[in-house]
Formats: C-alpha cells, structure tokens, sequence
C-alpha cells in the first residue's frame, strides 16, 4: 500500500512550532511519507507534491504557504499556534485527531480565489510600460505610503476605465478571503469566502464619497500613483513589500490559481465570524 505523501510547513519563529512540528512527524511516523519546509525561506510557487500540507503557526504563515504552494495545487490544513486564526481551521490540540482522520480519507478542497498584481513602470525613452514585479496573494493586495505622514493621490481604473482619483493614506484591493482583514479595518464589507468578487477599499480617504467599492473577480483593476516627492510600496498579504515610484501602476485581476483549503470540521463561516468577530452577544427581551 503505497503510504500517502504529507508536507509540513511551518513559521518556525513562532512559540511552538518546532514543537508541533516535532509531534505532527511522531504521529504520522510509518503512515506517511513526510517532507519539512520552513515558510519563510525566500522561494516562492514552490513545485512540490504531496496529498495535503500541514501549516503550522498563525494566519501569516497560512498566507505564505497559499503563495508558495498555490500553483502546486497541494490542499492545505491551517493549523492554529497563533491568537486570532481567522483562516486556521484547526487548533494545534485536535492535531492528532484530525491527522488519524485524513490517514483514512483526504476531504474534497474547497477553493478560495487569489489575487496576483504586477507593478508596471514608465520606460525612460520610447514610452511604455516594463514589467517591474509579479507577485500574488490571498488576502488584499495594498499600496500605500511607505514613509511619513502624508497622504497620496491615485488614480483607479476598472477594465481600462478611469472610475475615480482619490487622495487617501491608502488604497486596500481585497478578495473575500481578505474582506475581513485589513479592508474590514478600513471600513470595507464582509464577503462570504465562496463568492467571487474583489472589494476596493480606501485607507482614510480625504472625501467622504470615496466609499468601498465591489465588482465582479473577473475585473481588472488597475491603480496609478499620482504623488511627486511621495515614497510609495505594494505590498502583498502584508508579507511582500514592492517600493514604488510616482507614475507606476499595479495591475490586479484574479489569480488563475486558486487555494485549496482543507476543511475538516463542521465550523460554518458565519460560526467563525461569531466567534472571532466576537459577535456571540445576547438579546434580552423585555
């Protein structure tokens, strides 16, 4: 019987990972074929194989594993080390349970769609643009400031048109993974995970009008920094950080890869949203 093949991932700069590291390859000793990755090394899309990875730590390094091994296709399994775990679907105490679990049987993936960005400068002579970067990511893909307190101006364009200029400290371009991240902080709208859109959110926006706007994950969306003087970044899942100039543009649309996520629990979306989002508050009736 050929032994199924499991990858383990792991922050190792977080407070028990090396740990469960340690006991996740003790349980599956002889019931598996195991490999060992740290997150942080710089490599990104990974081409690796396995049935499933393990992901051990908080949702910072559930995010790097879906840049990393997104387009390798392998499902995986967060595991919870950190506080929050929004996007963990396990704690590292019902480990052992849920690995005898998949030694039995690996549950059908569900899909959660990416984001990819590409940074695009002027050239110095011909005109045009360059390619300066590429990168993806699961959660929002963000640009901003990179130094100071001022605020930057942008211009947003929407399938090759121009939908608005804003002046803002930022602007935040989400998935629904992402809805409840940092574009919920900038006041952006929860999107249940399943759907497909991208939500477009400012970062204290100097006009009361500029609102957070929703469109289909088949858009492209483009923004072109507008600010002289100003020192921009994008940054990717707030892990990956591309310095910007005046006149570049990031071009986003949706990722033809998506994440696969394991789920193994009978936790609902909106039950993580209580939970997390504290909102187990009770009504009294007179």
């Amino acid at each position: 019987m050929k032994l199924p093949k499991v990858l383990i991932v792991a922050d190792l700069n977080k407070p028990g990972a090396r740990e469960a590291m340690a006991s996740a390859e003790a349980h599956l000793r002889g019931r598996a074929r195991i490999s060992r990755r740290d997150l942080f090394e710089r490599v990104e899309h990974e081409r690796v194989q396995a049935d499933f990875a393990l992901v051990l730590g908080g949702d910072g390094a559930i995010l790097a594993a879906a840049r990393r091994l997104s387009r390798a296709g392998i499902p995986l399994l967060g595991v919870n080390l950190g506080k929050l775990g929004f996007l963990a679907e396990i704690n590292c105490d019902e480990l052992g349970v849920t690995l005898d679990a998949l030694m039995e049987r690996v549950p059908e993936p569900v899909e959660r769609m990416m984001i990819q960005a590409e940074v695009l400068r002027p050239r110095a002579a011909g005109g045009g643009l360059r390619k300066i970067r590429q990168c993806v990511a699961l959660n929002d893909i963000v640009i901003s400031r990179e130094a100071f307190s001022r605020v930057i101006e942008m211009r947003l364009f929407i399938n090759g048109e121009q939908v608005t200029s804003l002046v803002a400290d930022g602007l935040i371009v989400s998935t629904p993974t992402g809805s409840t991240a940092h574009s919920l902080a900038a006041g952006g709208p929860i999107i249940a995970p399943d759907a497909s859109a991208i939500v477009i959110s400012a970062i204290c926006p100097h006009s009361l009008s500029n609102r957070p706007l929703v469109v289909d994950s088949g858009a492209r969306v483009e923004v072109e920094t507008r600010s002289s003087g100003v020192s921009f970044a994008m940054t990717a899942d707030g892990q990956v950080l591309v310095p910007l100039q005046n006149g570049d543009r990031v071009r986003m649309r949706r990722n033809p890869w998506p994440v696969r996520l394991l789920k193994v629990s009978n936790r609902s979306f909106f039950q993580t949203l209580r939970a997390k989002l504290l909102w187990e508050g009770s009504i009294n009736h007179a």
